[in-house]
């Protein structure tokens, strides 16, 4: 079984769209349509510092990710769509169950109330397990709201919540032998709890939208289920805000059907990285 991944932010980079045939741009002309700004022109030629901006990231990456996925699926057997975050709302994308143009107007919104979310922060523990990673997070709630966030790979966890809670854990990480602690430049806590009002207010934005069923089956990010009907989407696209990114467990399950090949579909390698960490044994491989 072939899986085709699609990352999340962290795989931008200037230069991400170049080399682009005519019919792979149309996407971005057809999406600057929307989003009211020269997105091809922002992903070639910067300034990163506002490509890396919450906003105007998740759009970059969407269109980029879907116009390489717009080549790749005419020369791959792909059976299982996935992604990371992000990602899984370009792997609906490609699936067909939304809207190429639903989906540019649903990422820059997603991209907007997130960048507007600036409780918090987040930080990537390296070097630990998940019971310890787990036994830390626990040692700081009395400080605040805090939870895993990512589960990215063995040995590598994003925390996420209340500031004084996530440097708390930060330390305690280091002390008992975590072997870095990075925090993220984001703008708030992704992917916890207090991103709850972000979660409501985009469910609301997205009963405009009508779903179709996936023409590939998406795994979830959040229980690893299939993604195989319209009706999961909406739930699955707001629940994902504030609760976990199980990767982890994503690779797992796709194994255990017989995933045999996993290709990443983007300018910046990731996932590939990450799933190479948590499986040995199948060929892995990142597109272009």
């Amino acid at each position: 079984m072939i899986v085709v991944a699609f990352p999340g932010q962290g795989a931008q980079k200037v230069g991400m769209a170049e080399n682009l045939t005519q019919n792979q741009l149309h996407y971005f002309h057809k999406a600057s349509s929307v989003l009211g700004y020269d997105l091809l022109k922002l992903c070639n030629q910067g300034p990163l510092e506002k490509l890396s901006l919450t906003q105007y990231t998740q759009p970059a990456l969407m269109v980029s990710c879907i116009s390489l996925w717009s080549e790749l699926k005419r020369i791959t057997n792909v059976q299982v769509l996935a992604g990371h975050s992000l990602g899984e709302i370009t792997a609906l994308i490609a699936s067909g169950a939304v809207d190429f143009l639903d989906g540019v107007k649903i990422t820059a919104k997603r991209g907007e109330l997130m960048s507007r979310h600036s409780q918090g922060g987040m930080a990537a523990i390296i070097g630990l397990d998940a019971a310890q990673v787990k036994k830390i997070v626990e040692e700081s709630k009395y400080l605040g709201i805090i939870s895993i966030a990512n589960y990215n790979a063995p040995g590598q966890f994003v925390i996420s919540g209340e500031s004084n809670a996530v440097k708390s854990a930060a330390r305690l990480a280091l002390a008992v032998g975590a072997k870095k602690v990075v925090p993220l430049r984001v703008s708030g806590s992704f992917h916890s709890s207090l991103m709850q009002p972000v979660g409501t207010e985009f469910l609301a934005y997205l009963n405009q939208f009508k779903f179709k069923d996936p023409k590939y089956p998406v795994i979830s990010n959040i229980n690893s289920d299939l993604i195989t009907t319209a009706g999961q989407i909406k739930n699955e696209l707001g629940r994902q805000l504030t609760t976990s990114v199980q990767w982890i467990e994503n690779v797992l399950q796709l194994k255990s059907l017989g995933m045999t090949e996993f290709i990443e579909v983007s300018s910046v390698s990731v996932l590939a990285g990450l799933t190479r960490q948590i499986t040995a044994d199948i060929k892995i491989v990142s597109y272009p």
